[in-house]
């Protein structure tokens, strides 16, 4: 998984909207790994003027969901 630190995110800080997190994860069947890795993806990215290679990392991220 990637190095980002997703820990001040409400959806890991807080124990409730981790619990629904992993709940709509499962409902949707991805992996709440997966689901980590995209949102760590964004927010290395966020403050890039071009998303050169974003694709190539998220596609690479999403072939992990059988």
């Amino acid at each position: 998984m990637t190095e980002t630190y997703l820990g001040d995110l409400p959806l890991w800080a807080d124990e409730e909207a981790k619990a629904l997190l992993e709940k709509l994860c499962i409902q949707y069947e991805v992996p709440s790994e997966v689901f980590a890795e995209l949102v760590a993806i964004q927010r290395e990215r966020q403050n890039q003027e071009k998303a050169w290679g974003v694709y190539d990392s998220i596609t690479e991220v999403l072939g992990r969901i059988d």
